[in-house]
């Protein structure tokens, strides 16, 4: 099996707690505390700053974040979430980084995982990555054309159906922020249906796990630089998003503080 990749700086011996920060509710726990549970539907949102603002922004994904978990996944929202609550540890879980501790989840469970989005040949690269790095992993995938997303009812069947053919546990779905979320939210039923347990949006991590993208260097994650790298990389595709990112800190100011330890796994009875 593969070697597990812990995103940096996280500490998985802090306690679960879920807390507010403006007007979204954000969960601070260890990747396998979100991994688990009792095998109900969860649909998991990894907000970084870009979603953070879309949330305050739009009521429509500012509604669906009501109902799923979201974890910190960006170290501006972290650092920014660690000063509201001081003394209190706020783990990051970056996507592209905790696909790692996902692999590692479902090779022990023997659990499948299942890929969609990106091109179709990055999709078979990160799935042959996967394969090659974690020995017995059950894993799959399928790139869709995202130039025709918001999908048409026939291909949007087609999707359902390749998810079908493998009925995975686990559903990483890569279309970008929100179109990502809202899908995952248009399909929960078939997918429960369909014996997934979590449903994750992770942006572009297919593209980092078959290279067809660059990750920032681990120093400059470390430094909360990796969105300045980001757009050196692709400035006009990140140009906007960029700008959008730097309204975060007004809407944290409305914060009405709130936090709450959790104890029991993410969809067990209480």
């Amino acid at each position: 099996m593969g070697s597990l990749k812990r995103g940096i700086g996280r500490d998985e011996s802090a306690p679960p707690w879920r807390f507010r920060c403006g007007e979204l509710a954000l969960f601070s726990a260890p990747a396998e505390f979100v991994f688990g549970g009792n095998g109900q539907f969860i649909q998991v949102v990894t907000v970084n700053a870009e979603i953070f603002v879309l949330a305050h922004e739009d009521s429509r994904l500012r509604s669906l974040l009501r109902s799923t978990v979201n974890t910190v996944d960006g170290r501006i929202l972290q650092w920014t979430c660690g000063l509201l609550y001081g003394g209190r540890h706020v783990n990051l879980l970056k996507g592209a980084d905790f696909i790692h501790d996902l692999c590692t989840w479902c090779c022990a469970r023997k659990q499948r995982l299942y890929l969609l989005g990106s091109s179709q040949a990055s999709n078979a690269a990160a799935v042959s990555v996967l394969r090659n790095s974690y020995q017995g992993l059950q894993v799959d995938g399928f790139g869709p054309p995202l130039e025709e997303s918001p999908f048409a009812p026939s291909l949007r069947l087609n999707i359902l159906g390749e998810i079908a053919r493998w009925r995975p546990h686990h559903l990483v779905v890569c279309f970008g922020p929100p179109k990502q979320e809202f899908w995952i939210q248009e399909n929960a039923g078939e997918l429960a249906g369909l014996g997934v347990r979590r449903a994750y949006g992770l942006g572009g991590t297919i593209d980092f796990l078959s290279r067809h993208r660059r990750r920032a260097p681990h120093w400059v994650q470390f430094i909360g630089a990796e969105w300045f790298f980001r757009l050196l990389c692709e400035p006009r595709a990140r140009f906007r998003k960029t700008v959008t990112m730097f309204r975060m800190p007004l809407y944290a100011l409305r914060t009405k503080r709130s936090a709450q330890q959790l104890e029991l796994p993410l969809g067990a009875a209480e």
